[in-house]
């Protein structure tokens, strides 16, 4: 049995929050999580994708360890992370994003529910979305309760609480590879190894979404490979156990690449017919969004992105993956001084 110190010790917790020119919101980040964690011992990593604005400098100046990655090429939403745990330490790992805060009472009753569970591996809590300037956002803040189901889960969007013995179970965090869907291949591996997750319905992070215009979003997403993440998750998952837990994941946008494939089949045969048959679910499709979203601008966007999404199915699923096993290229901009609480260590 645990003596009442030990079952009174604070357990240690690394927090690692990703970032790509998060200036405007990064103290702020910082700043949550040292009134949230007060009393915990834990160790701030700003795990940094090079950014070219003062992100790393606001950062140093709040206290954080800040670690960066030394080559652009190997930006993404994966490889963030998964940079923050190779500098991680404790029992515990929170992870955020720069443009999140940190909400109170989550981390008490994070921490209480996994001493509880040990089948649990990790558990995040509901989300608080600002207003959204441009339809991605708005999108996603409509589905908020599909995004970020609570009970249990097969993977916990947004970030959470894991349990360290867990993420050293199954190899890695994140995948390196990934533009996105990262905490859904992460999920996936948890679970086929035995792992479960929950959502509590306790307040977890507050977001603040992306200010720019919807197209500018989502040219944006093409770039930096946001939208071609569908095809990289299952690129990832071919060949393993969980293949049809990724399928059914991005089963919309796989679709909708079948459809893009027949629909330029149908263009090269040069017949009116054909053409117009193969065009009439797209047509269909489009007049079901714009009457489901209320609006023919967003209802015509959101097939646009759709599209998109299905071009890049194909596009990510034929990009070499890097091992996700070997870590990136990375130095130490700053080093934290002292892990706050750490009497409690």
């Amino acid at each position: 049995m645990q003596d009442s110190y030990s079952m009174t010790l604070k357990p240690f917790i690394s927090v690692s929050i990703k970032t790509l020119n998060e200036a405007e919101c990064i103290e702020k980040t910082i700043d949550s999580i040292h009134h949230q964690l007060a009393g915990y011992p834990h160790k701030i990593i700003v795990a940094d994708s090079l950014s070219v604005d003062n992100t790393q400098q606001l950062a140093s100046a709040k206290g954080a360890t800040v670690v960066s990655l030394t080559r652009e090429e190997d930006r993404s939403c994966g490889v963030g992370h998964q940079l923050g745990w190779l500098y991680s330490e404790g029992e515990f790992l929170l992870l955020l994003d720069g443009d999140m805060e940190l909400e109170p009472g989550f981390i008490d009753q994070a921490v209480a529910f996994l001493n509880e569970h040990p089948e649990y591996a990790g558990v995040a809590g509901t989300v608080v979305m600002d207003d959204a300037a441009n339809y991605e956002f708005v999108s996603r803040k409509q589905r908020i309760n599909k995004i970020y189901p609570l009970g249990d889960c097969d993977h916990l969007s947004g970030g959470g609480l894991y349990r360290r013995s867990a993420i050293e179970d199954i190899g890695y965090l994140t995948n390196r590879s990934l533009h996105a869907y990262e905490e859904a291949e992460l999920g996936m591996r948890l679970l086929h190894a035995g792992y479960k997750l929950r959502r509590l319905d306790v307040p977890y992070f507050r977001h603040t979404s992306y200010t720019m215009a919807t197209f500018a979003m989502l040219v944006f997403r093409w770039r930096n490979g946001f939208h071609q993440a569908p095809g990289e998750l299952l690129r990832s998952a071919w060949g393993k156990p969980y293949f049809r837990d990724a399928l059914r994941i991005v089963k919309n946008e796989v679709i909708f690449s079948g459809y893009l494939i027949v629909l330029l089949l149908a263009l090269l045969t040069l017949s009116p017919v054909i053409i117009g048959l193969v065009l009439l679910p797209l047509v269909a499709f489009t007049l079901l969004k714009m009457v489901r979203n209320h609006s023919a601008v967003n209802g015509l966007f959101s097939v646009i992105n759709m599209m998109v999404r299905g071009v890049g199915v194909i596009v990510g699923f034929l990009r070499p993956p890097r091992d996700p096993q070997l870590p990136p290229d990375s130095k130490i901009i700053h080093e934290q001084v002292n892990h706050e609480g750490v009497t409690g260590k």
